[in-house]
């Protein structure tokens, strides 16, 4: 759902300047080297994917695909969209896979299924699409109720799946309680606000900001997401024959959930973990339902690893390079946000302080403007970690890379700002930014390099 852009969050922008916040500082990197043009992350993202119609044997199903490689099929989950996909995690996998979202059953451009919507059934549906794309045996990810399709999928069938990964969700094997209150939340105006930890509001609303660079797009309709929720109530219990075998799912398997999941008690990971044989389990602390989106660039890379193998370690000097090379993206980008975000406030054409904007810009042009300085952030992030340094170097970048996190989150929830991160958003960013510059000083000592000017 799109949001309006609030007052308080026009006030913050417009104060940038004068609460002296800085694309220098928020990007906690020194001065980059002289020459060099920023780059355009956003230039192969998916927001800028065209959304296709994909004519299969189940009827016409609606997608968009980014990247190219291996082919790497993502399943949404209980009233989401293929929109729903947050563009960052979208974006960082692409760069290693032919990665393709779609809309399920009844949404979108996708054809409704005849009869009674079931798990099995949007199964038959995803693999239809594989066929029609030509995607041969991909890797598929599934998320919440999508972790069931991708479940079902395996079982029903298995040569359209090479690798799986299944993200916050819950086997079909009849043991299931749902917490339905916190489902209902989904659908009830309280939104992604169930998706994580009371405690991570600006992850929330960057999830939120992040969907906001997405063209206006239908949303599921109520007849629709009732009847998701009956086809995920027969699959918890045990209504699906798929769901019923999932032990006899062969391919390697990688399940992983946050330890804070409100709609999804870890225990069902678990149970999943010990009913697919040879399954990994990953769970991540201080994280929810949304886990992948709160973890981002970390768990791409924990993604990659899985469907691909660990990349082989790089020596200091190359990761030094590495480092360089995303500090100037970075400042570059850094430079162009503050300029636009200026450019918000109520200053002449002529005052030379960025493109000025409407009066009262909505917030997917407050999005447009965050978004390329915040995967300028991850990108950064991406190269460290895939690295696969160890010891102190390997410690300091797992740091750096945590606070930077916090950092891109912090700059995409400004499109998405919603009750308690209105009025805190200023102070938080500034604290992330000073504890990025710190965590910026070690890794720099580690890699041998001089503190930043």
């Amino acid at each position: 759902m799109k949001r309006h852009t609030t007052k308080t969050q026009l006030r913050i922008v417009a104060g940038l300047a004068a609460a002296g916040i800085t694309a220098a500082g928020l990007a906690a990197c020194g001065s980059p080297p002289a020459g060099g043009p920023p780059g355009s992350p956003t230039d192969d993202s998916v927001i800028s994917a065209s959304a296709q119609v994909a004519e299969t044997a189940l009827g016409p199903v609606g997608y968009r695909e980014v990247g190219s490689g291996q082919p790497l099929v993502l399943i949404m989950g209980y009233a989401g969209t293929m929109e729903t996909w947050e563009p960052q995690f979208v974006d960082t996998l692409a760069m290693h896979y032919r990665v393709v979202i779609f809309d399920n059953a009844g949404i979108g451009s996708t054809r409704a299924l005849p009869g009674k919507l079931t798990i099995d059934a949007m199964a038959n549906q995803t693999g239809a699409l594989i066929g029609a794309l030509g995607l041969g045996r991909p890797d598929v990810l599934g998320w919440s109720m999508g972790g069931m399709i991708a479940q079902a999928l395996a079982v029903l069938h298995p040569a359209q799946v090479r690798r799986l990964v299944l993200c916050a969700t819950f086997p079909g094997v009849g043991t299931v309680v749902p917490p339905q209150a916190a489902i209902n939340d989904l659908t009830n105006g309280s939104g992604v606000d169930v998706l994580f930890p009371a405690n991570q509001a600006m992850a929330n609303d960057a999830s939120a900001g992040g969907t906001e660079s997405y063209p206006e797009a239908e949303q599921t309709s109520a007849a629709v997401i009732s009847a998701q929720g009956a086809a995920a109530l027969s699959w918890w219990h045990g209504g699906d024959a798929a769901g019923r075998r999932t032990s006899a799912i062969s391919v390697p398997t990688l399940v992983a959930d946050g330890t804070e999941d409100r709609l999804d008690a870890e225990s069902n990971s678990r149970s999943i973990a010990r009913l697919i044989p040879g399954a990994k389990l990953v769970l991540y602390p201080d994280a929810g339902h949304g886990f992948l989106f709160q973890e981002g660039t970390p768990f791409a890379v924990t993604v990659q690893s899985f469907l691909s193998g660990p990349t082989r370690p790089l020596p200091t000097g190359a990761i030094r390079a590495e480092f360089l090379a995303g500090e100037s993206q970075v400042m570059a980008a850094g430079r162009t946000w503050e300029a636009r975000l200026k450019g918000l406030s109520p200053q002449p054409a002529s005052s030379g302080i960025g493109a000025v904007m409407s009066a009262s810009p909505s917030p997917a042009e407050v999005a447009a403007i965050d978004e390329p300085f915040a995967v300028a952030l991850t990108d950064l992030d991406y190269r460290l970690l895939t690295a696969n340094a160890s010891g102190a170097v390997g410690d300091a970048i797992t740091s750096f890379v945590s606070i930077h996190e916090k950092l891109a989150d912090d700059i995409l929830a400004l499109s998405a700002l919603s009750g308690p991160t209105a009025g805190t958003w200023t102070a938080t960013i500034t604290s992330d930014s000073h504890a990025a510059q710190r965590a910026e000083t070690a890794l720099r000592k580690a890699l041998g390099l001089r503190p930043a000017s």
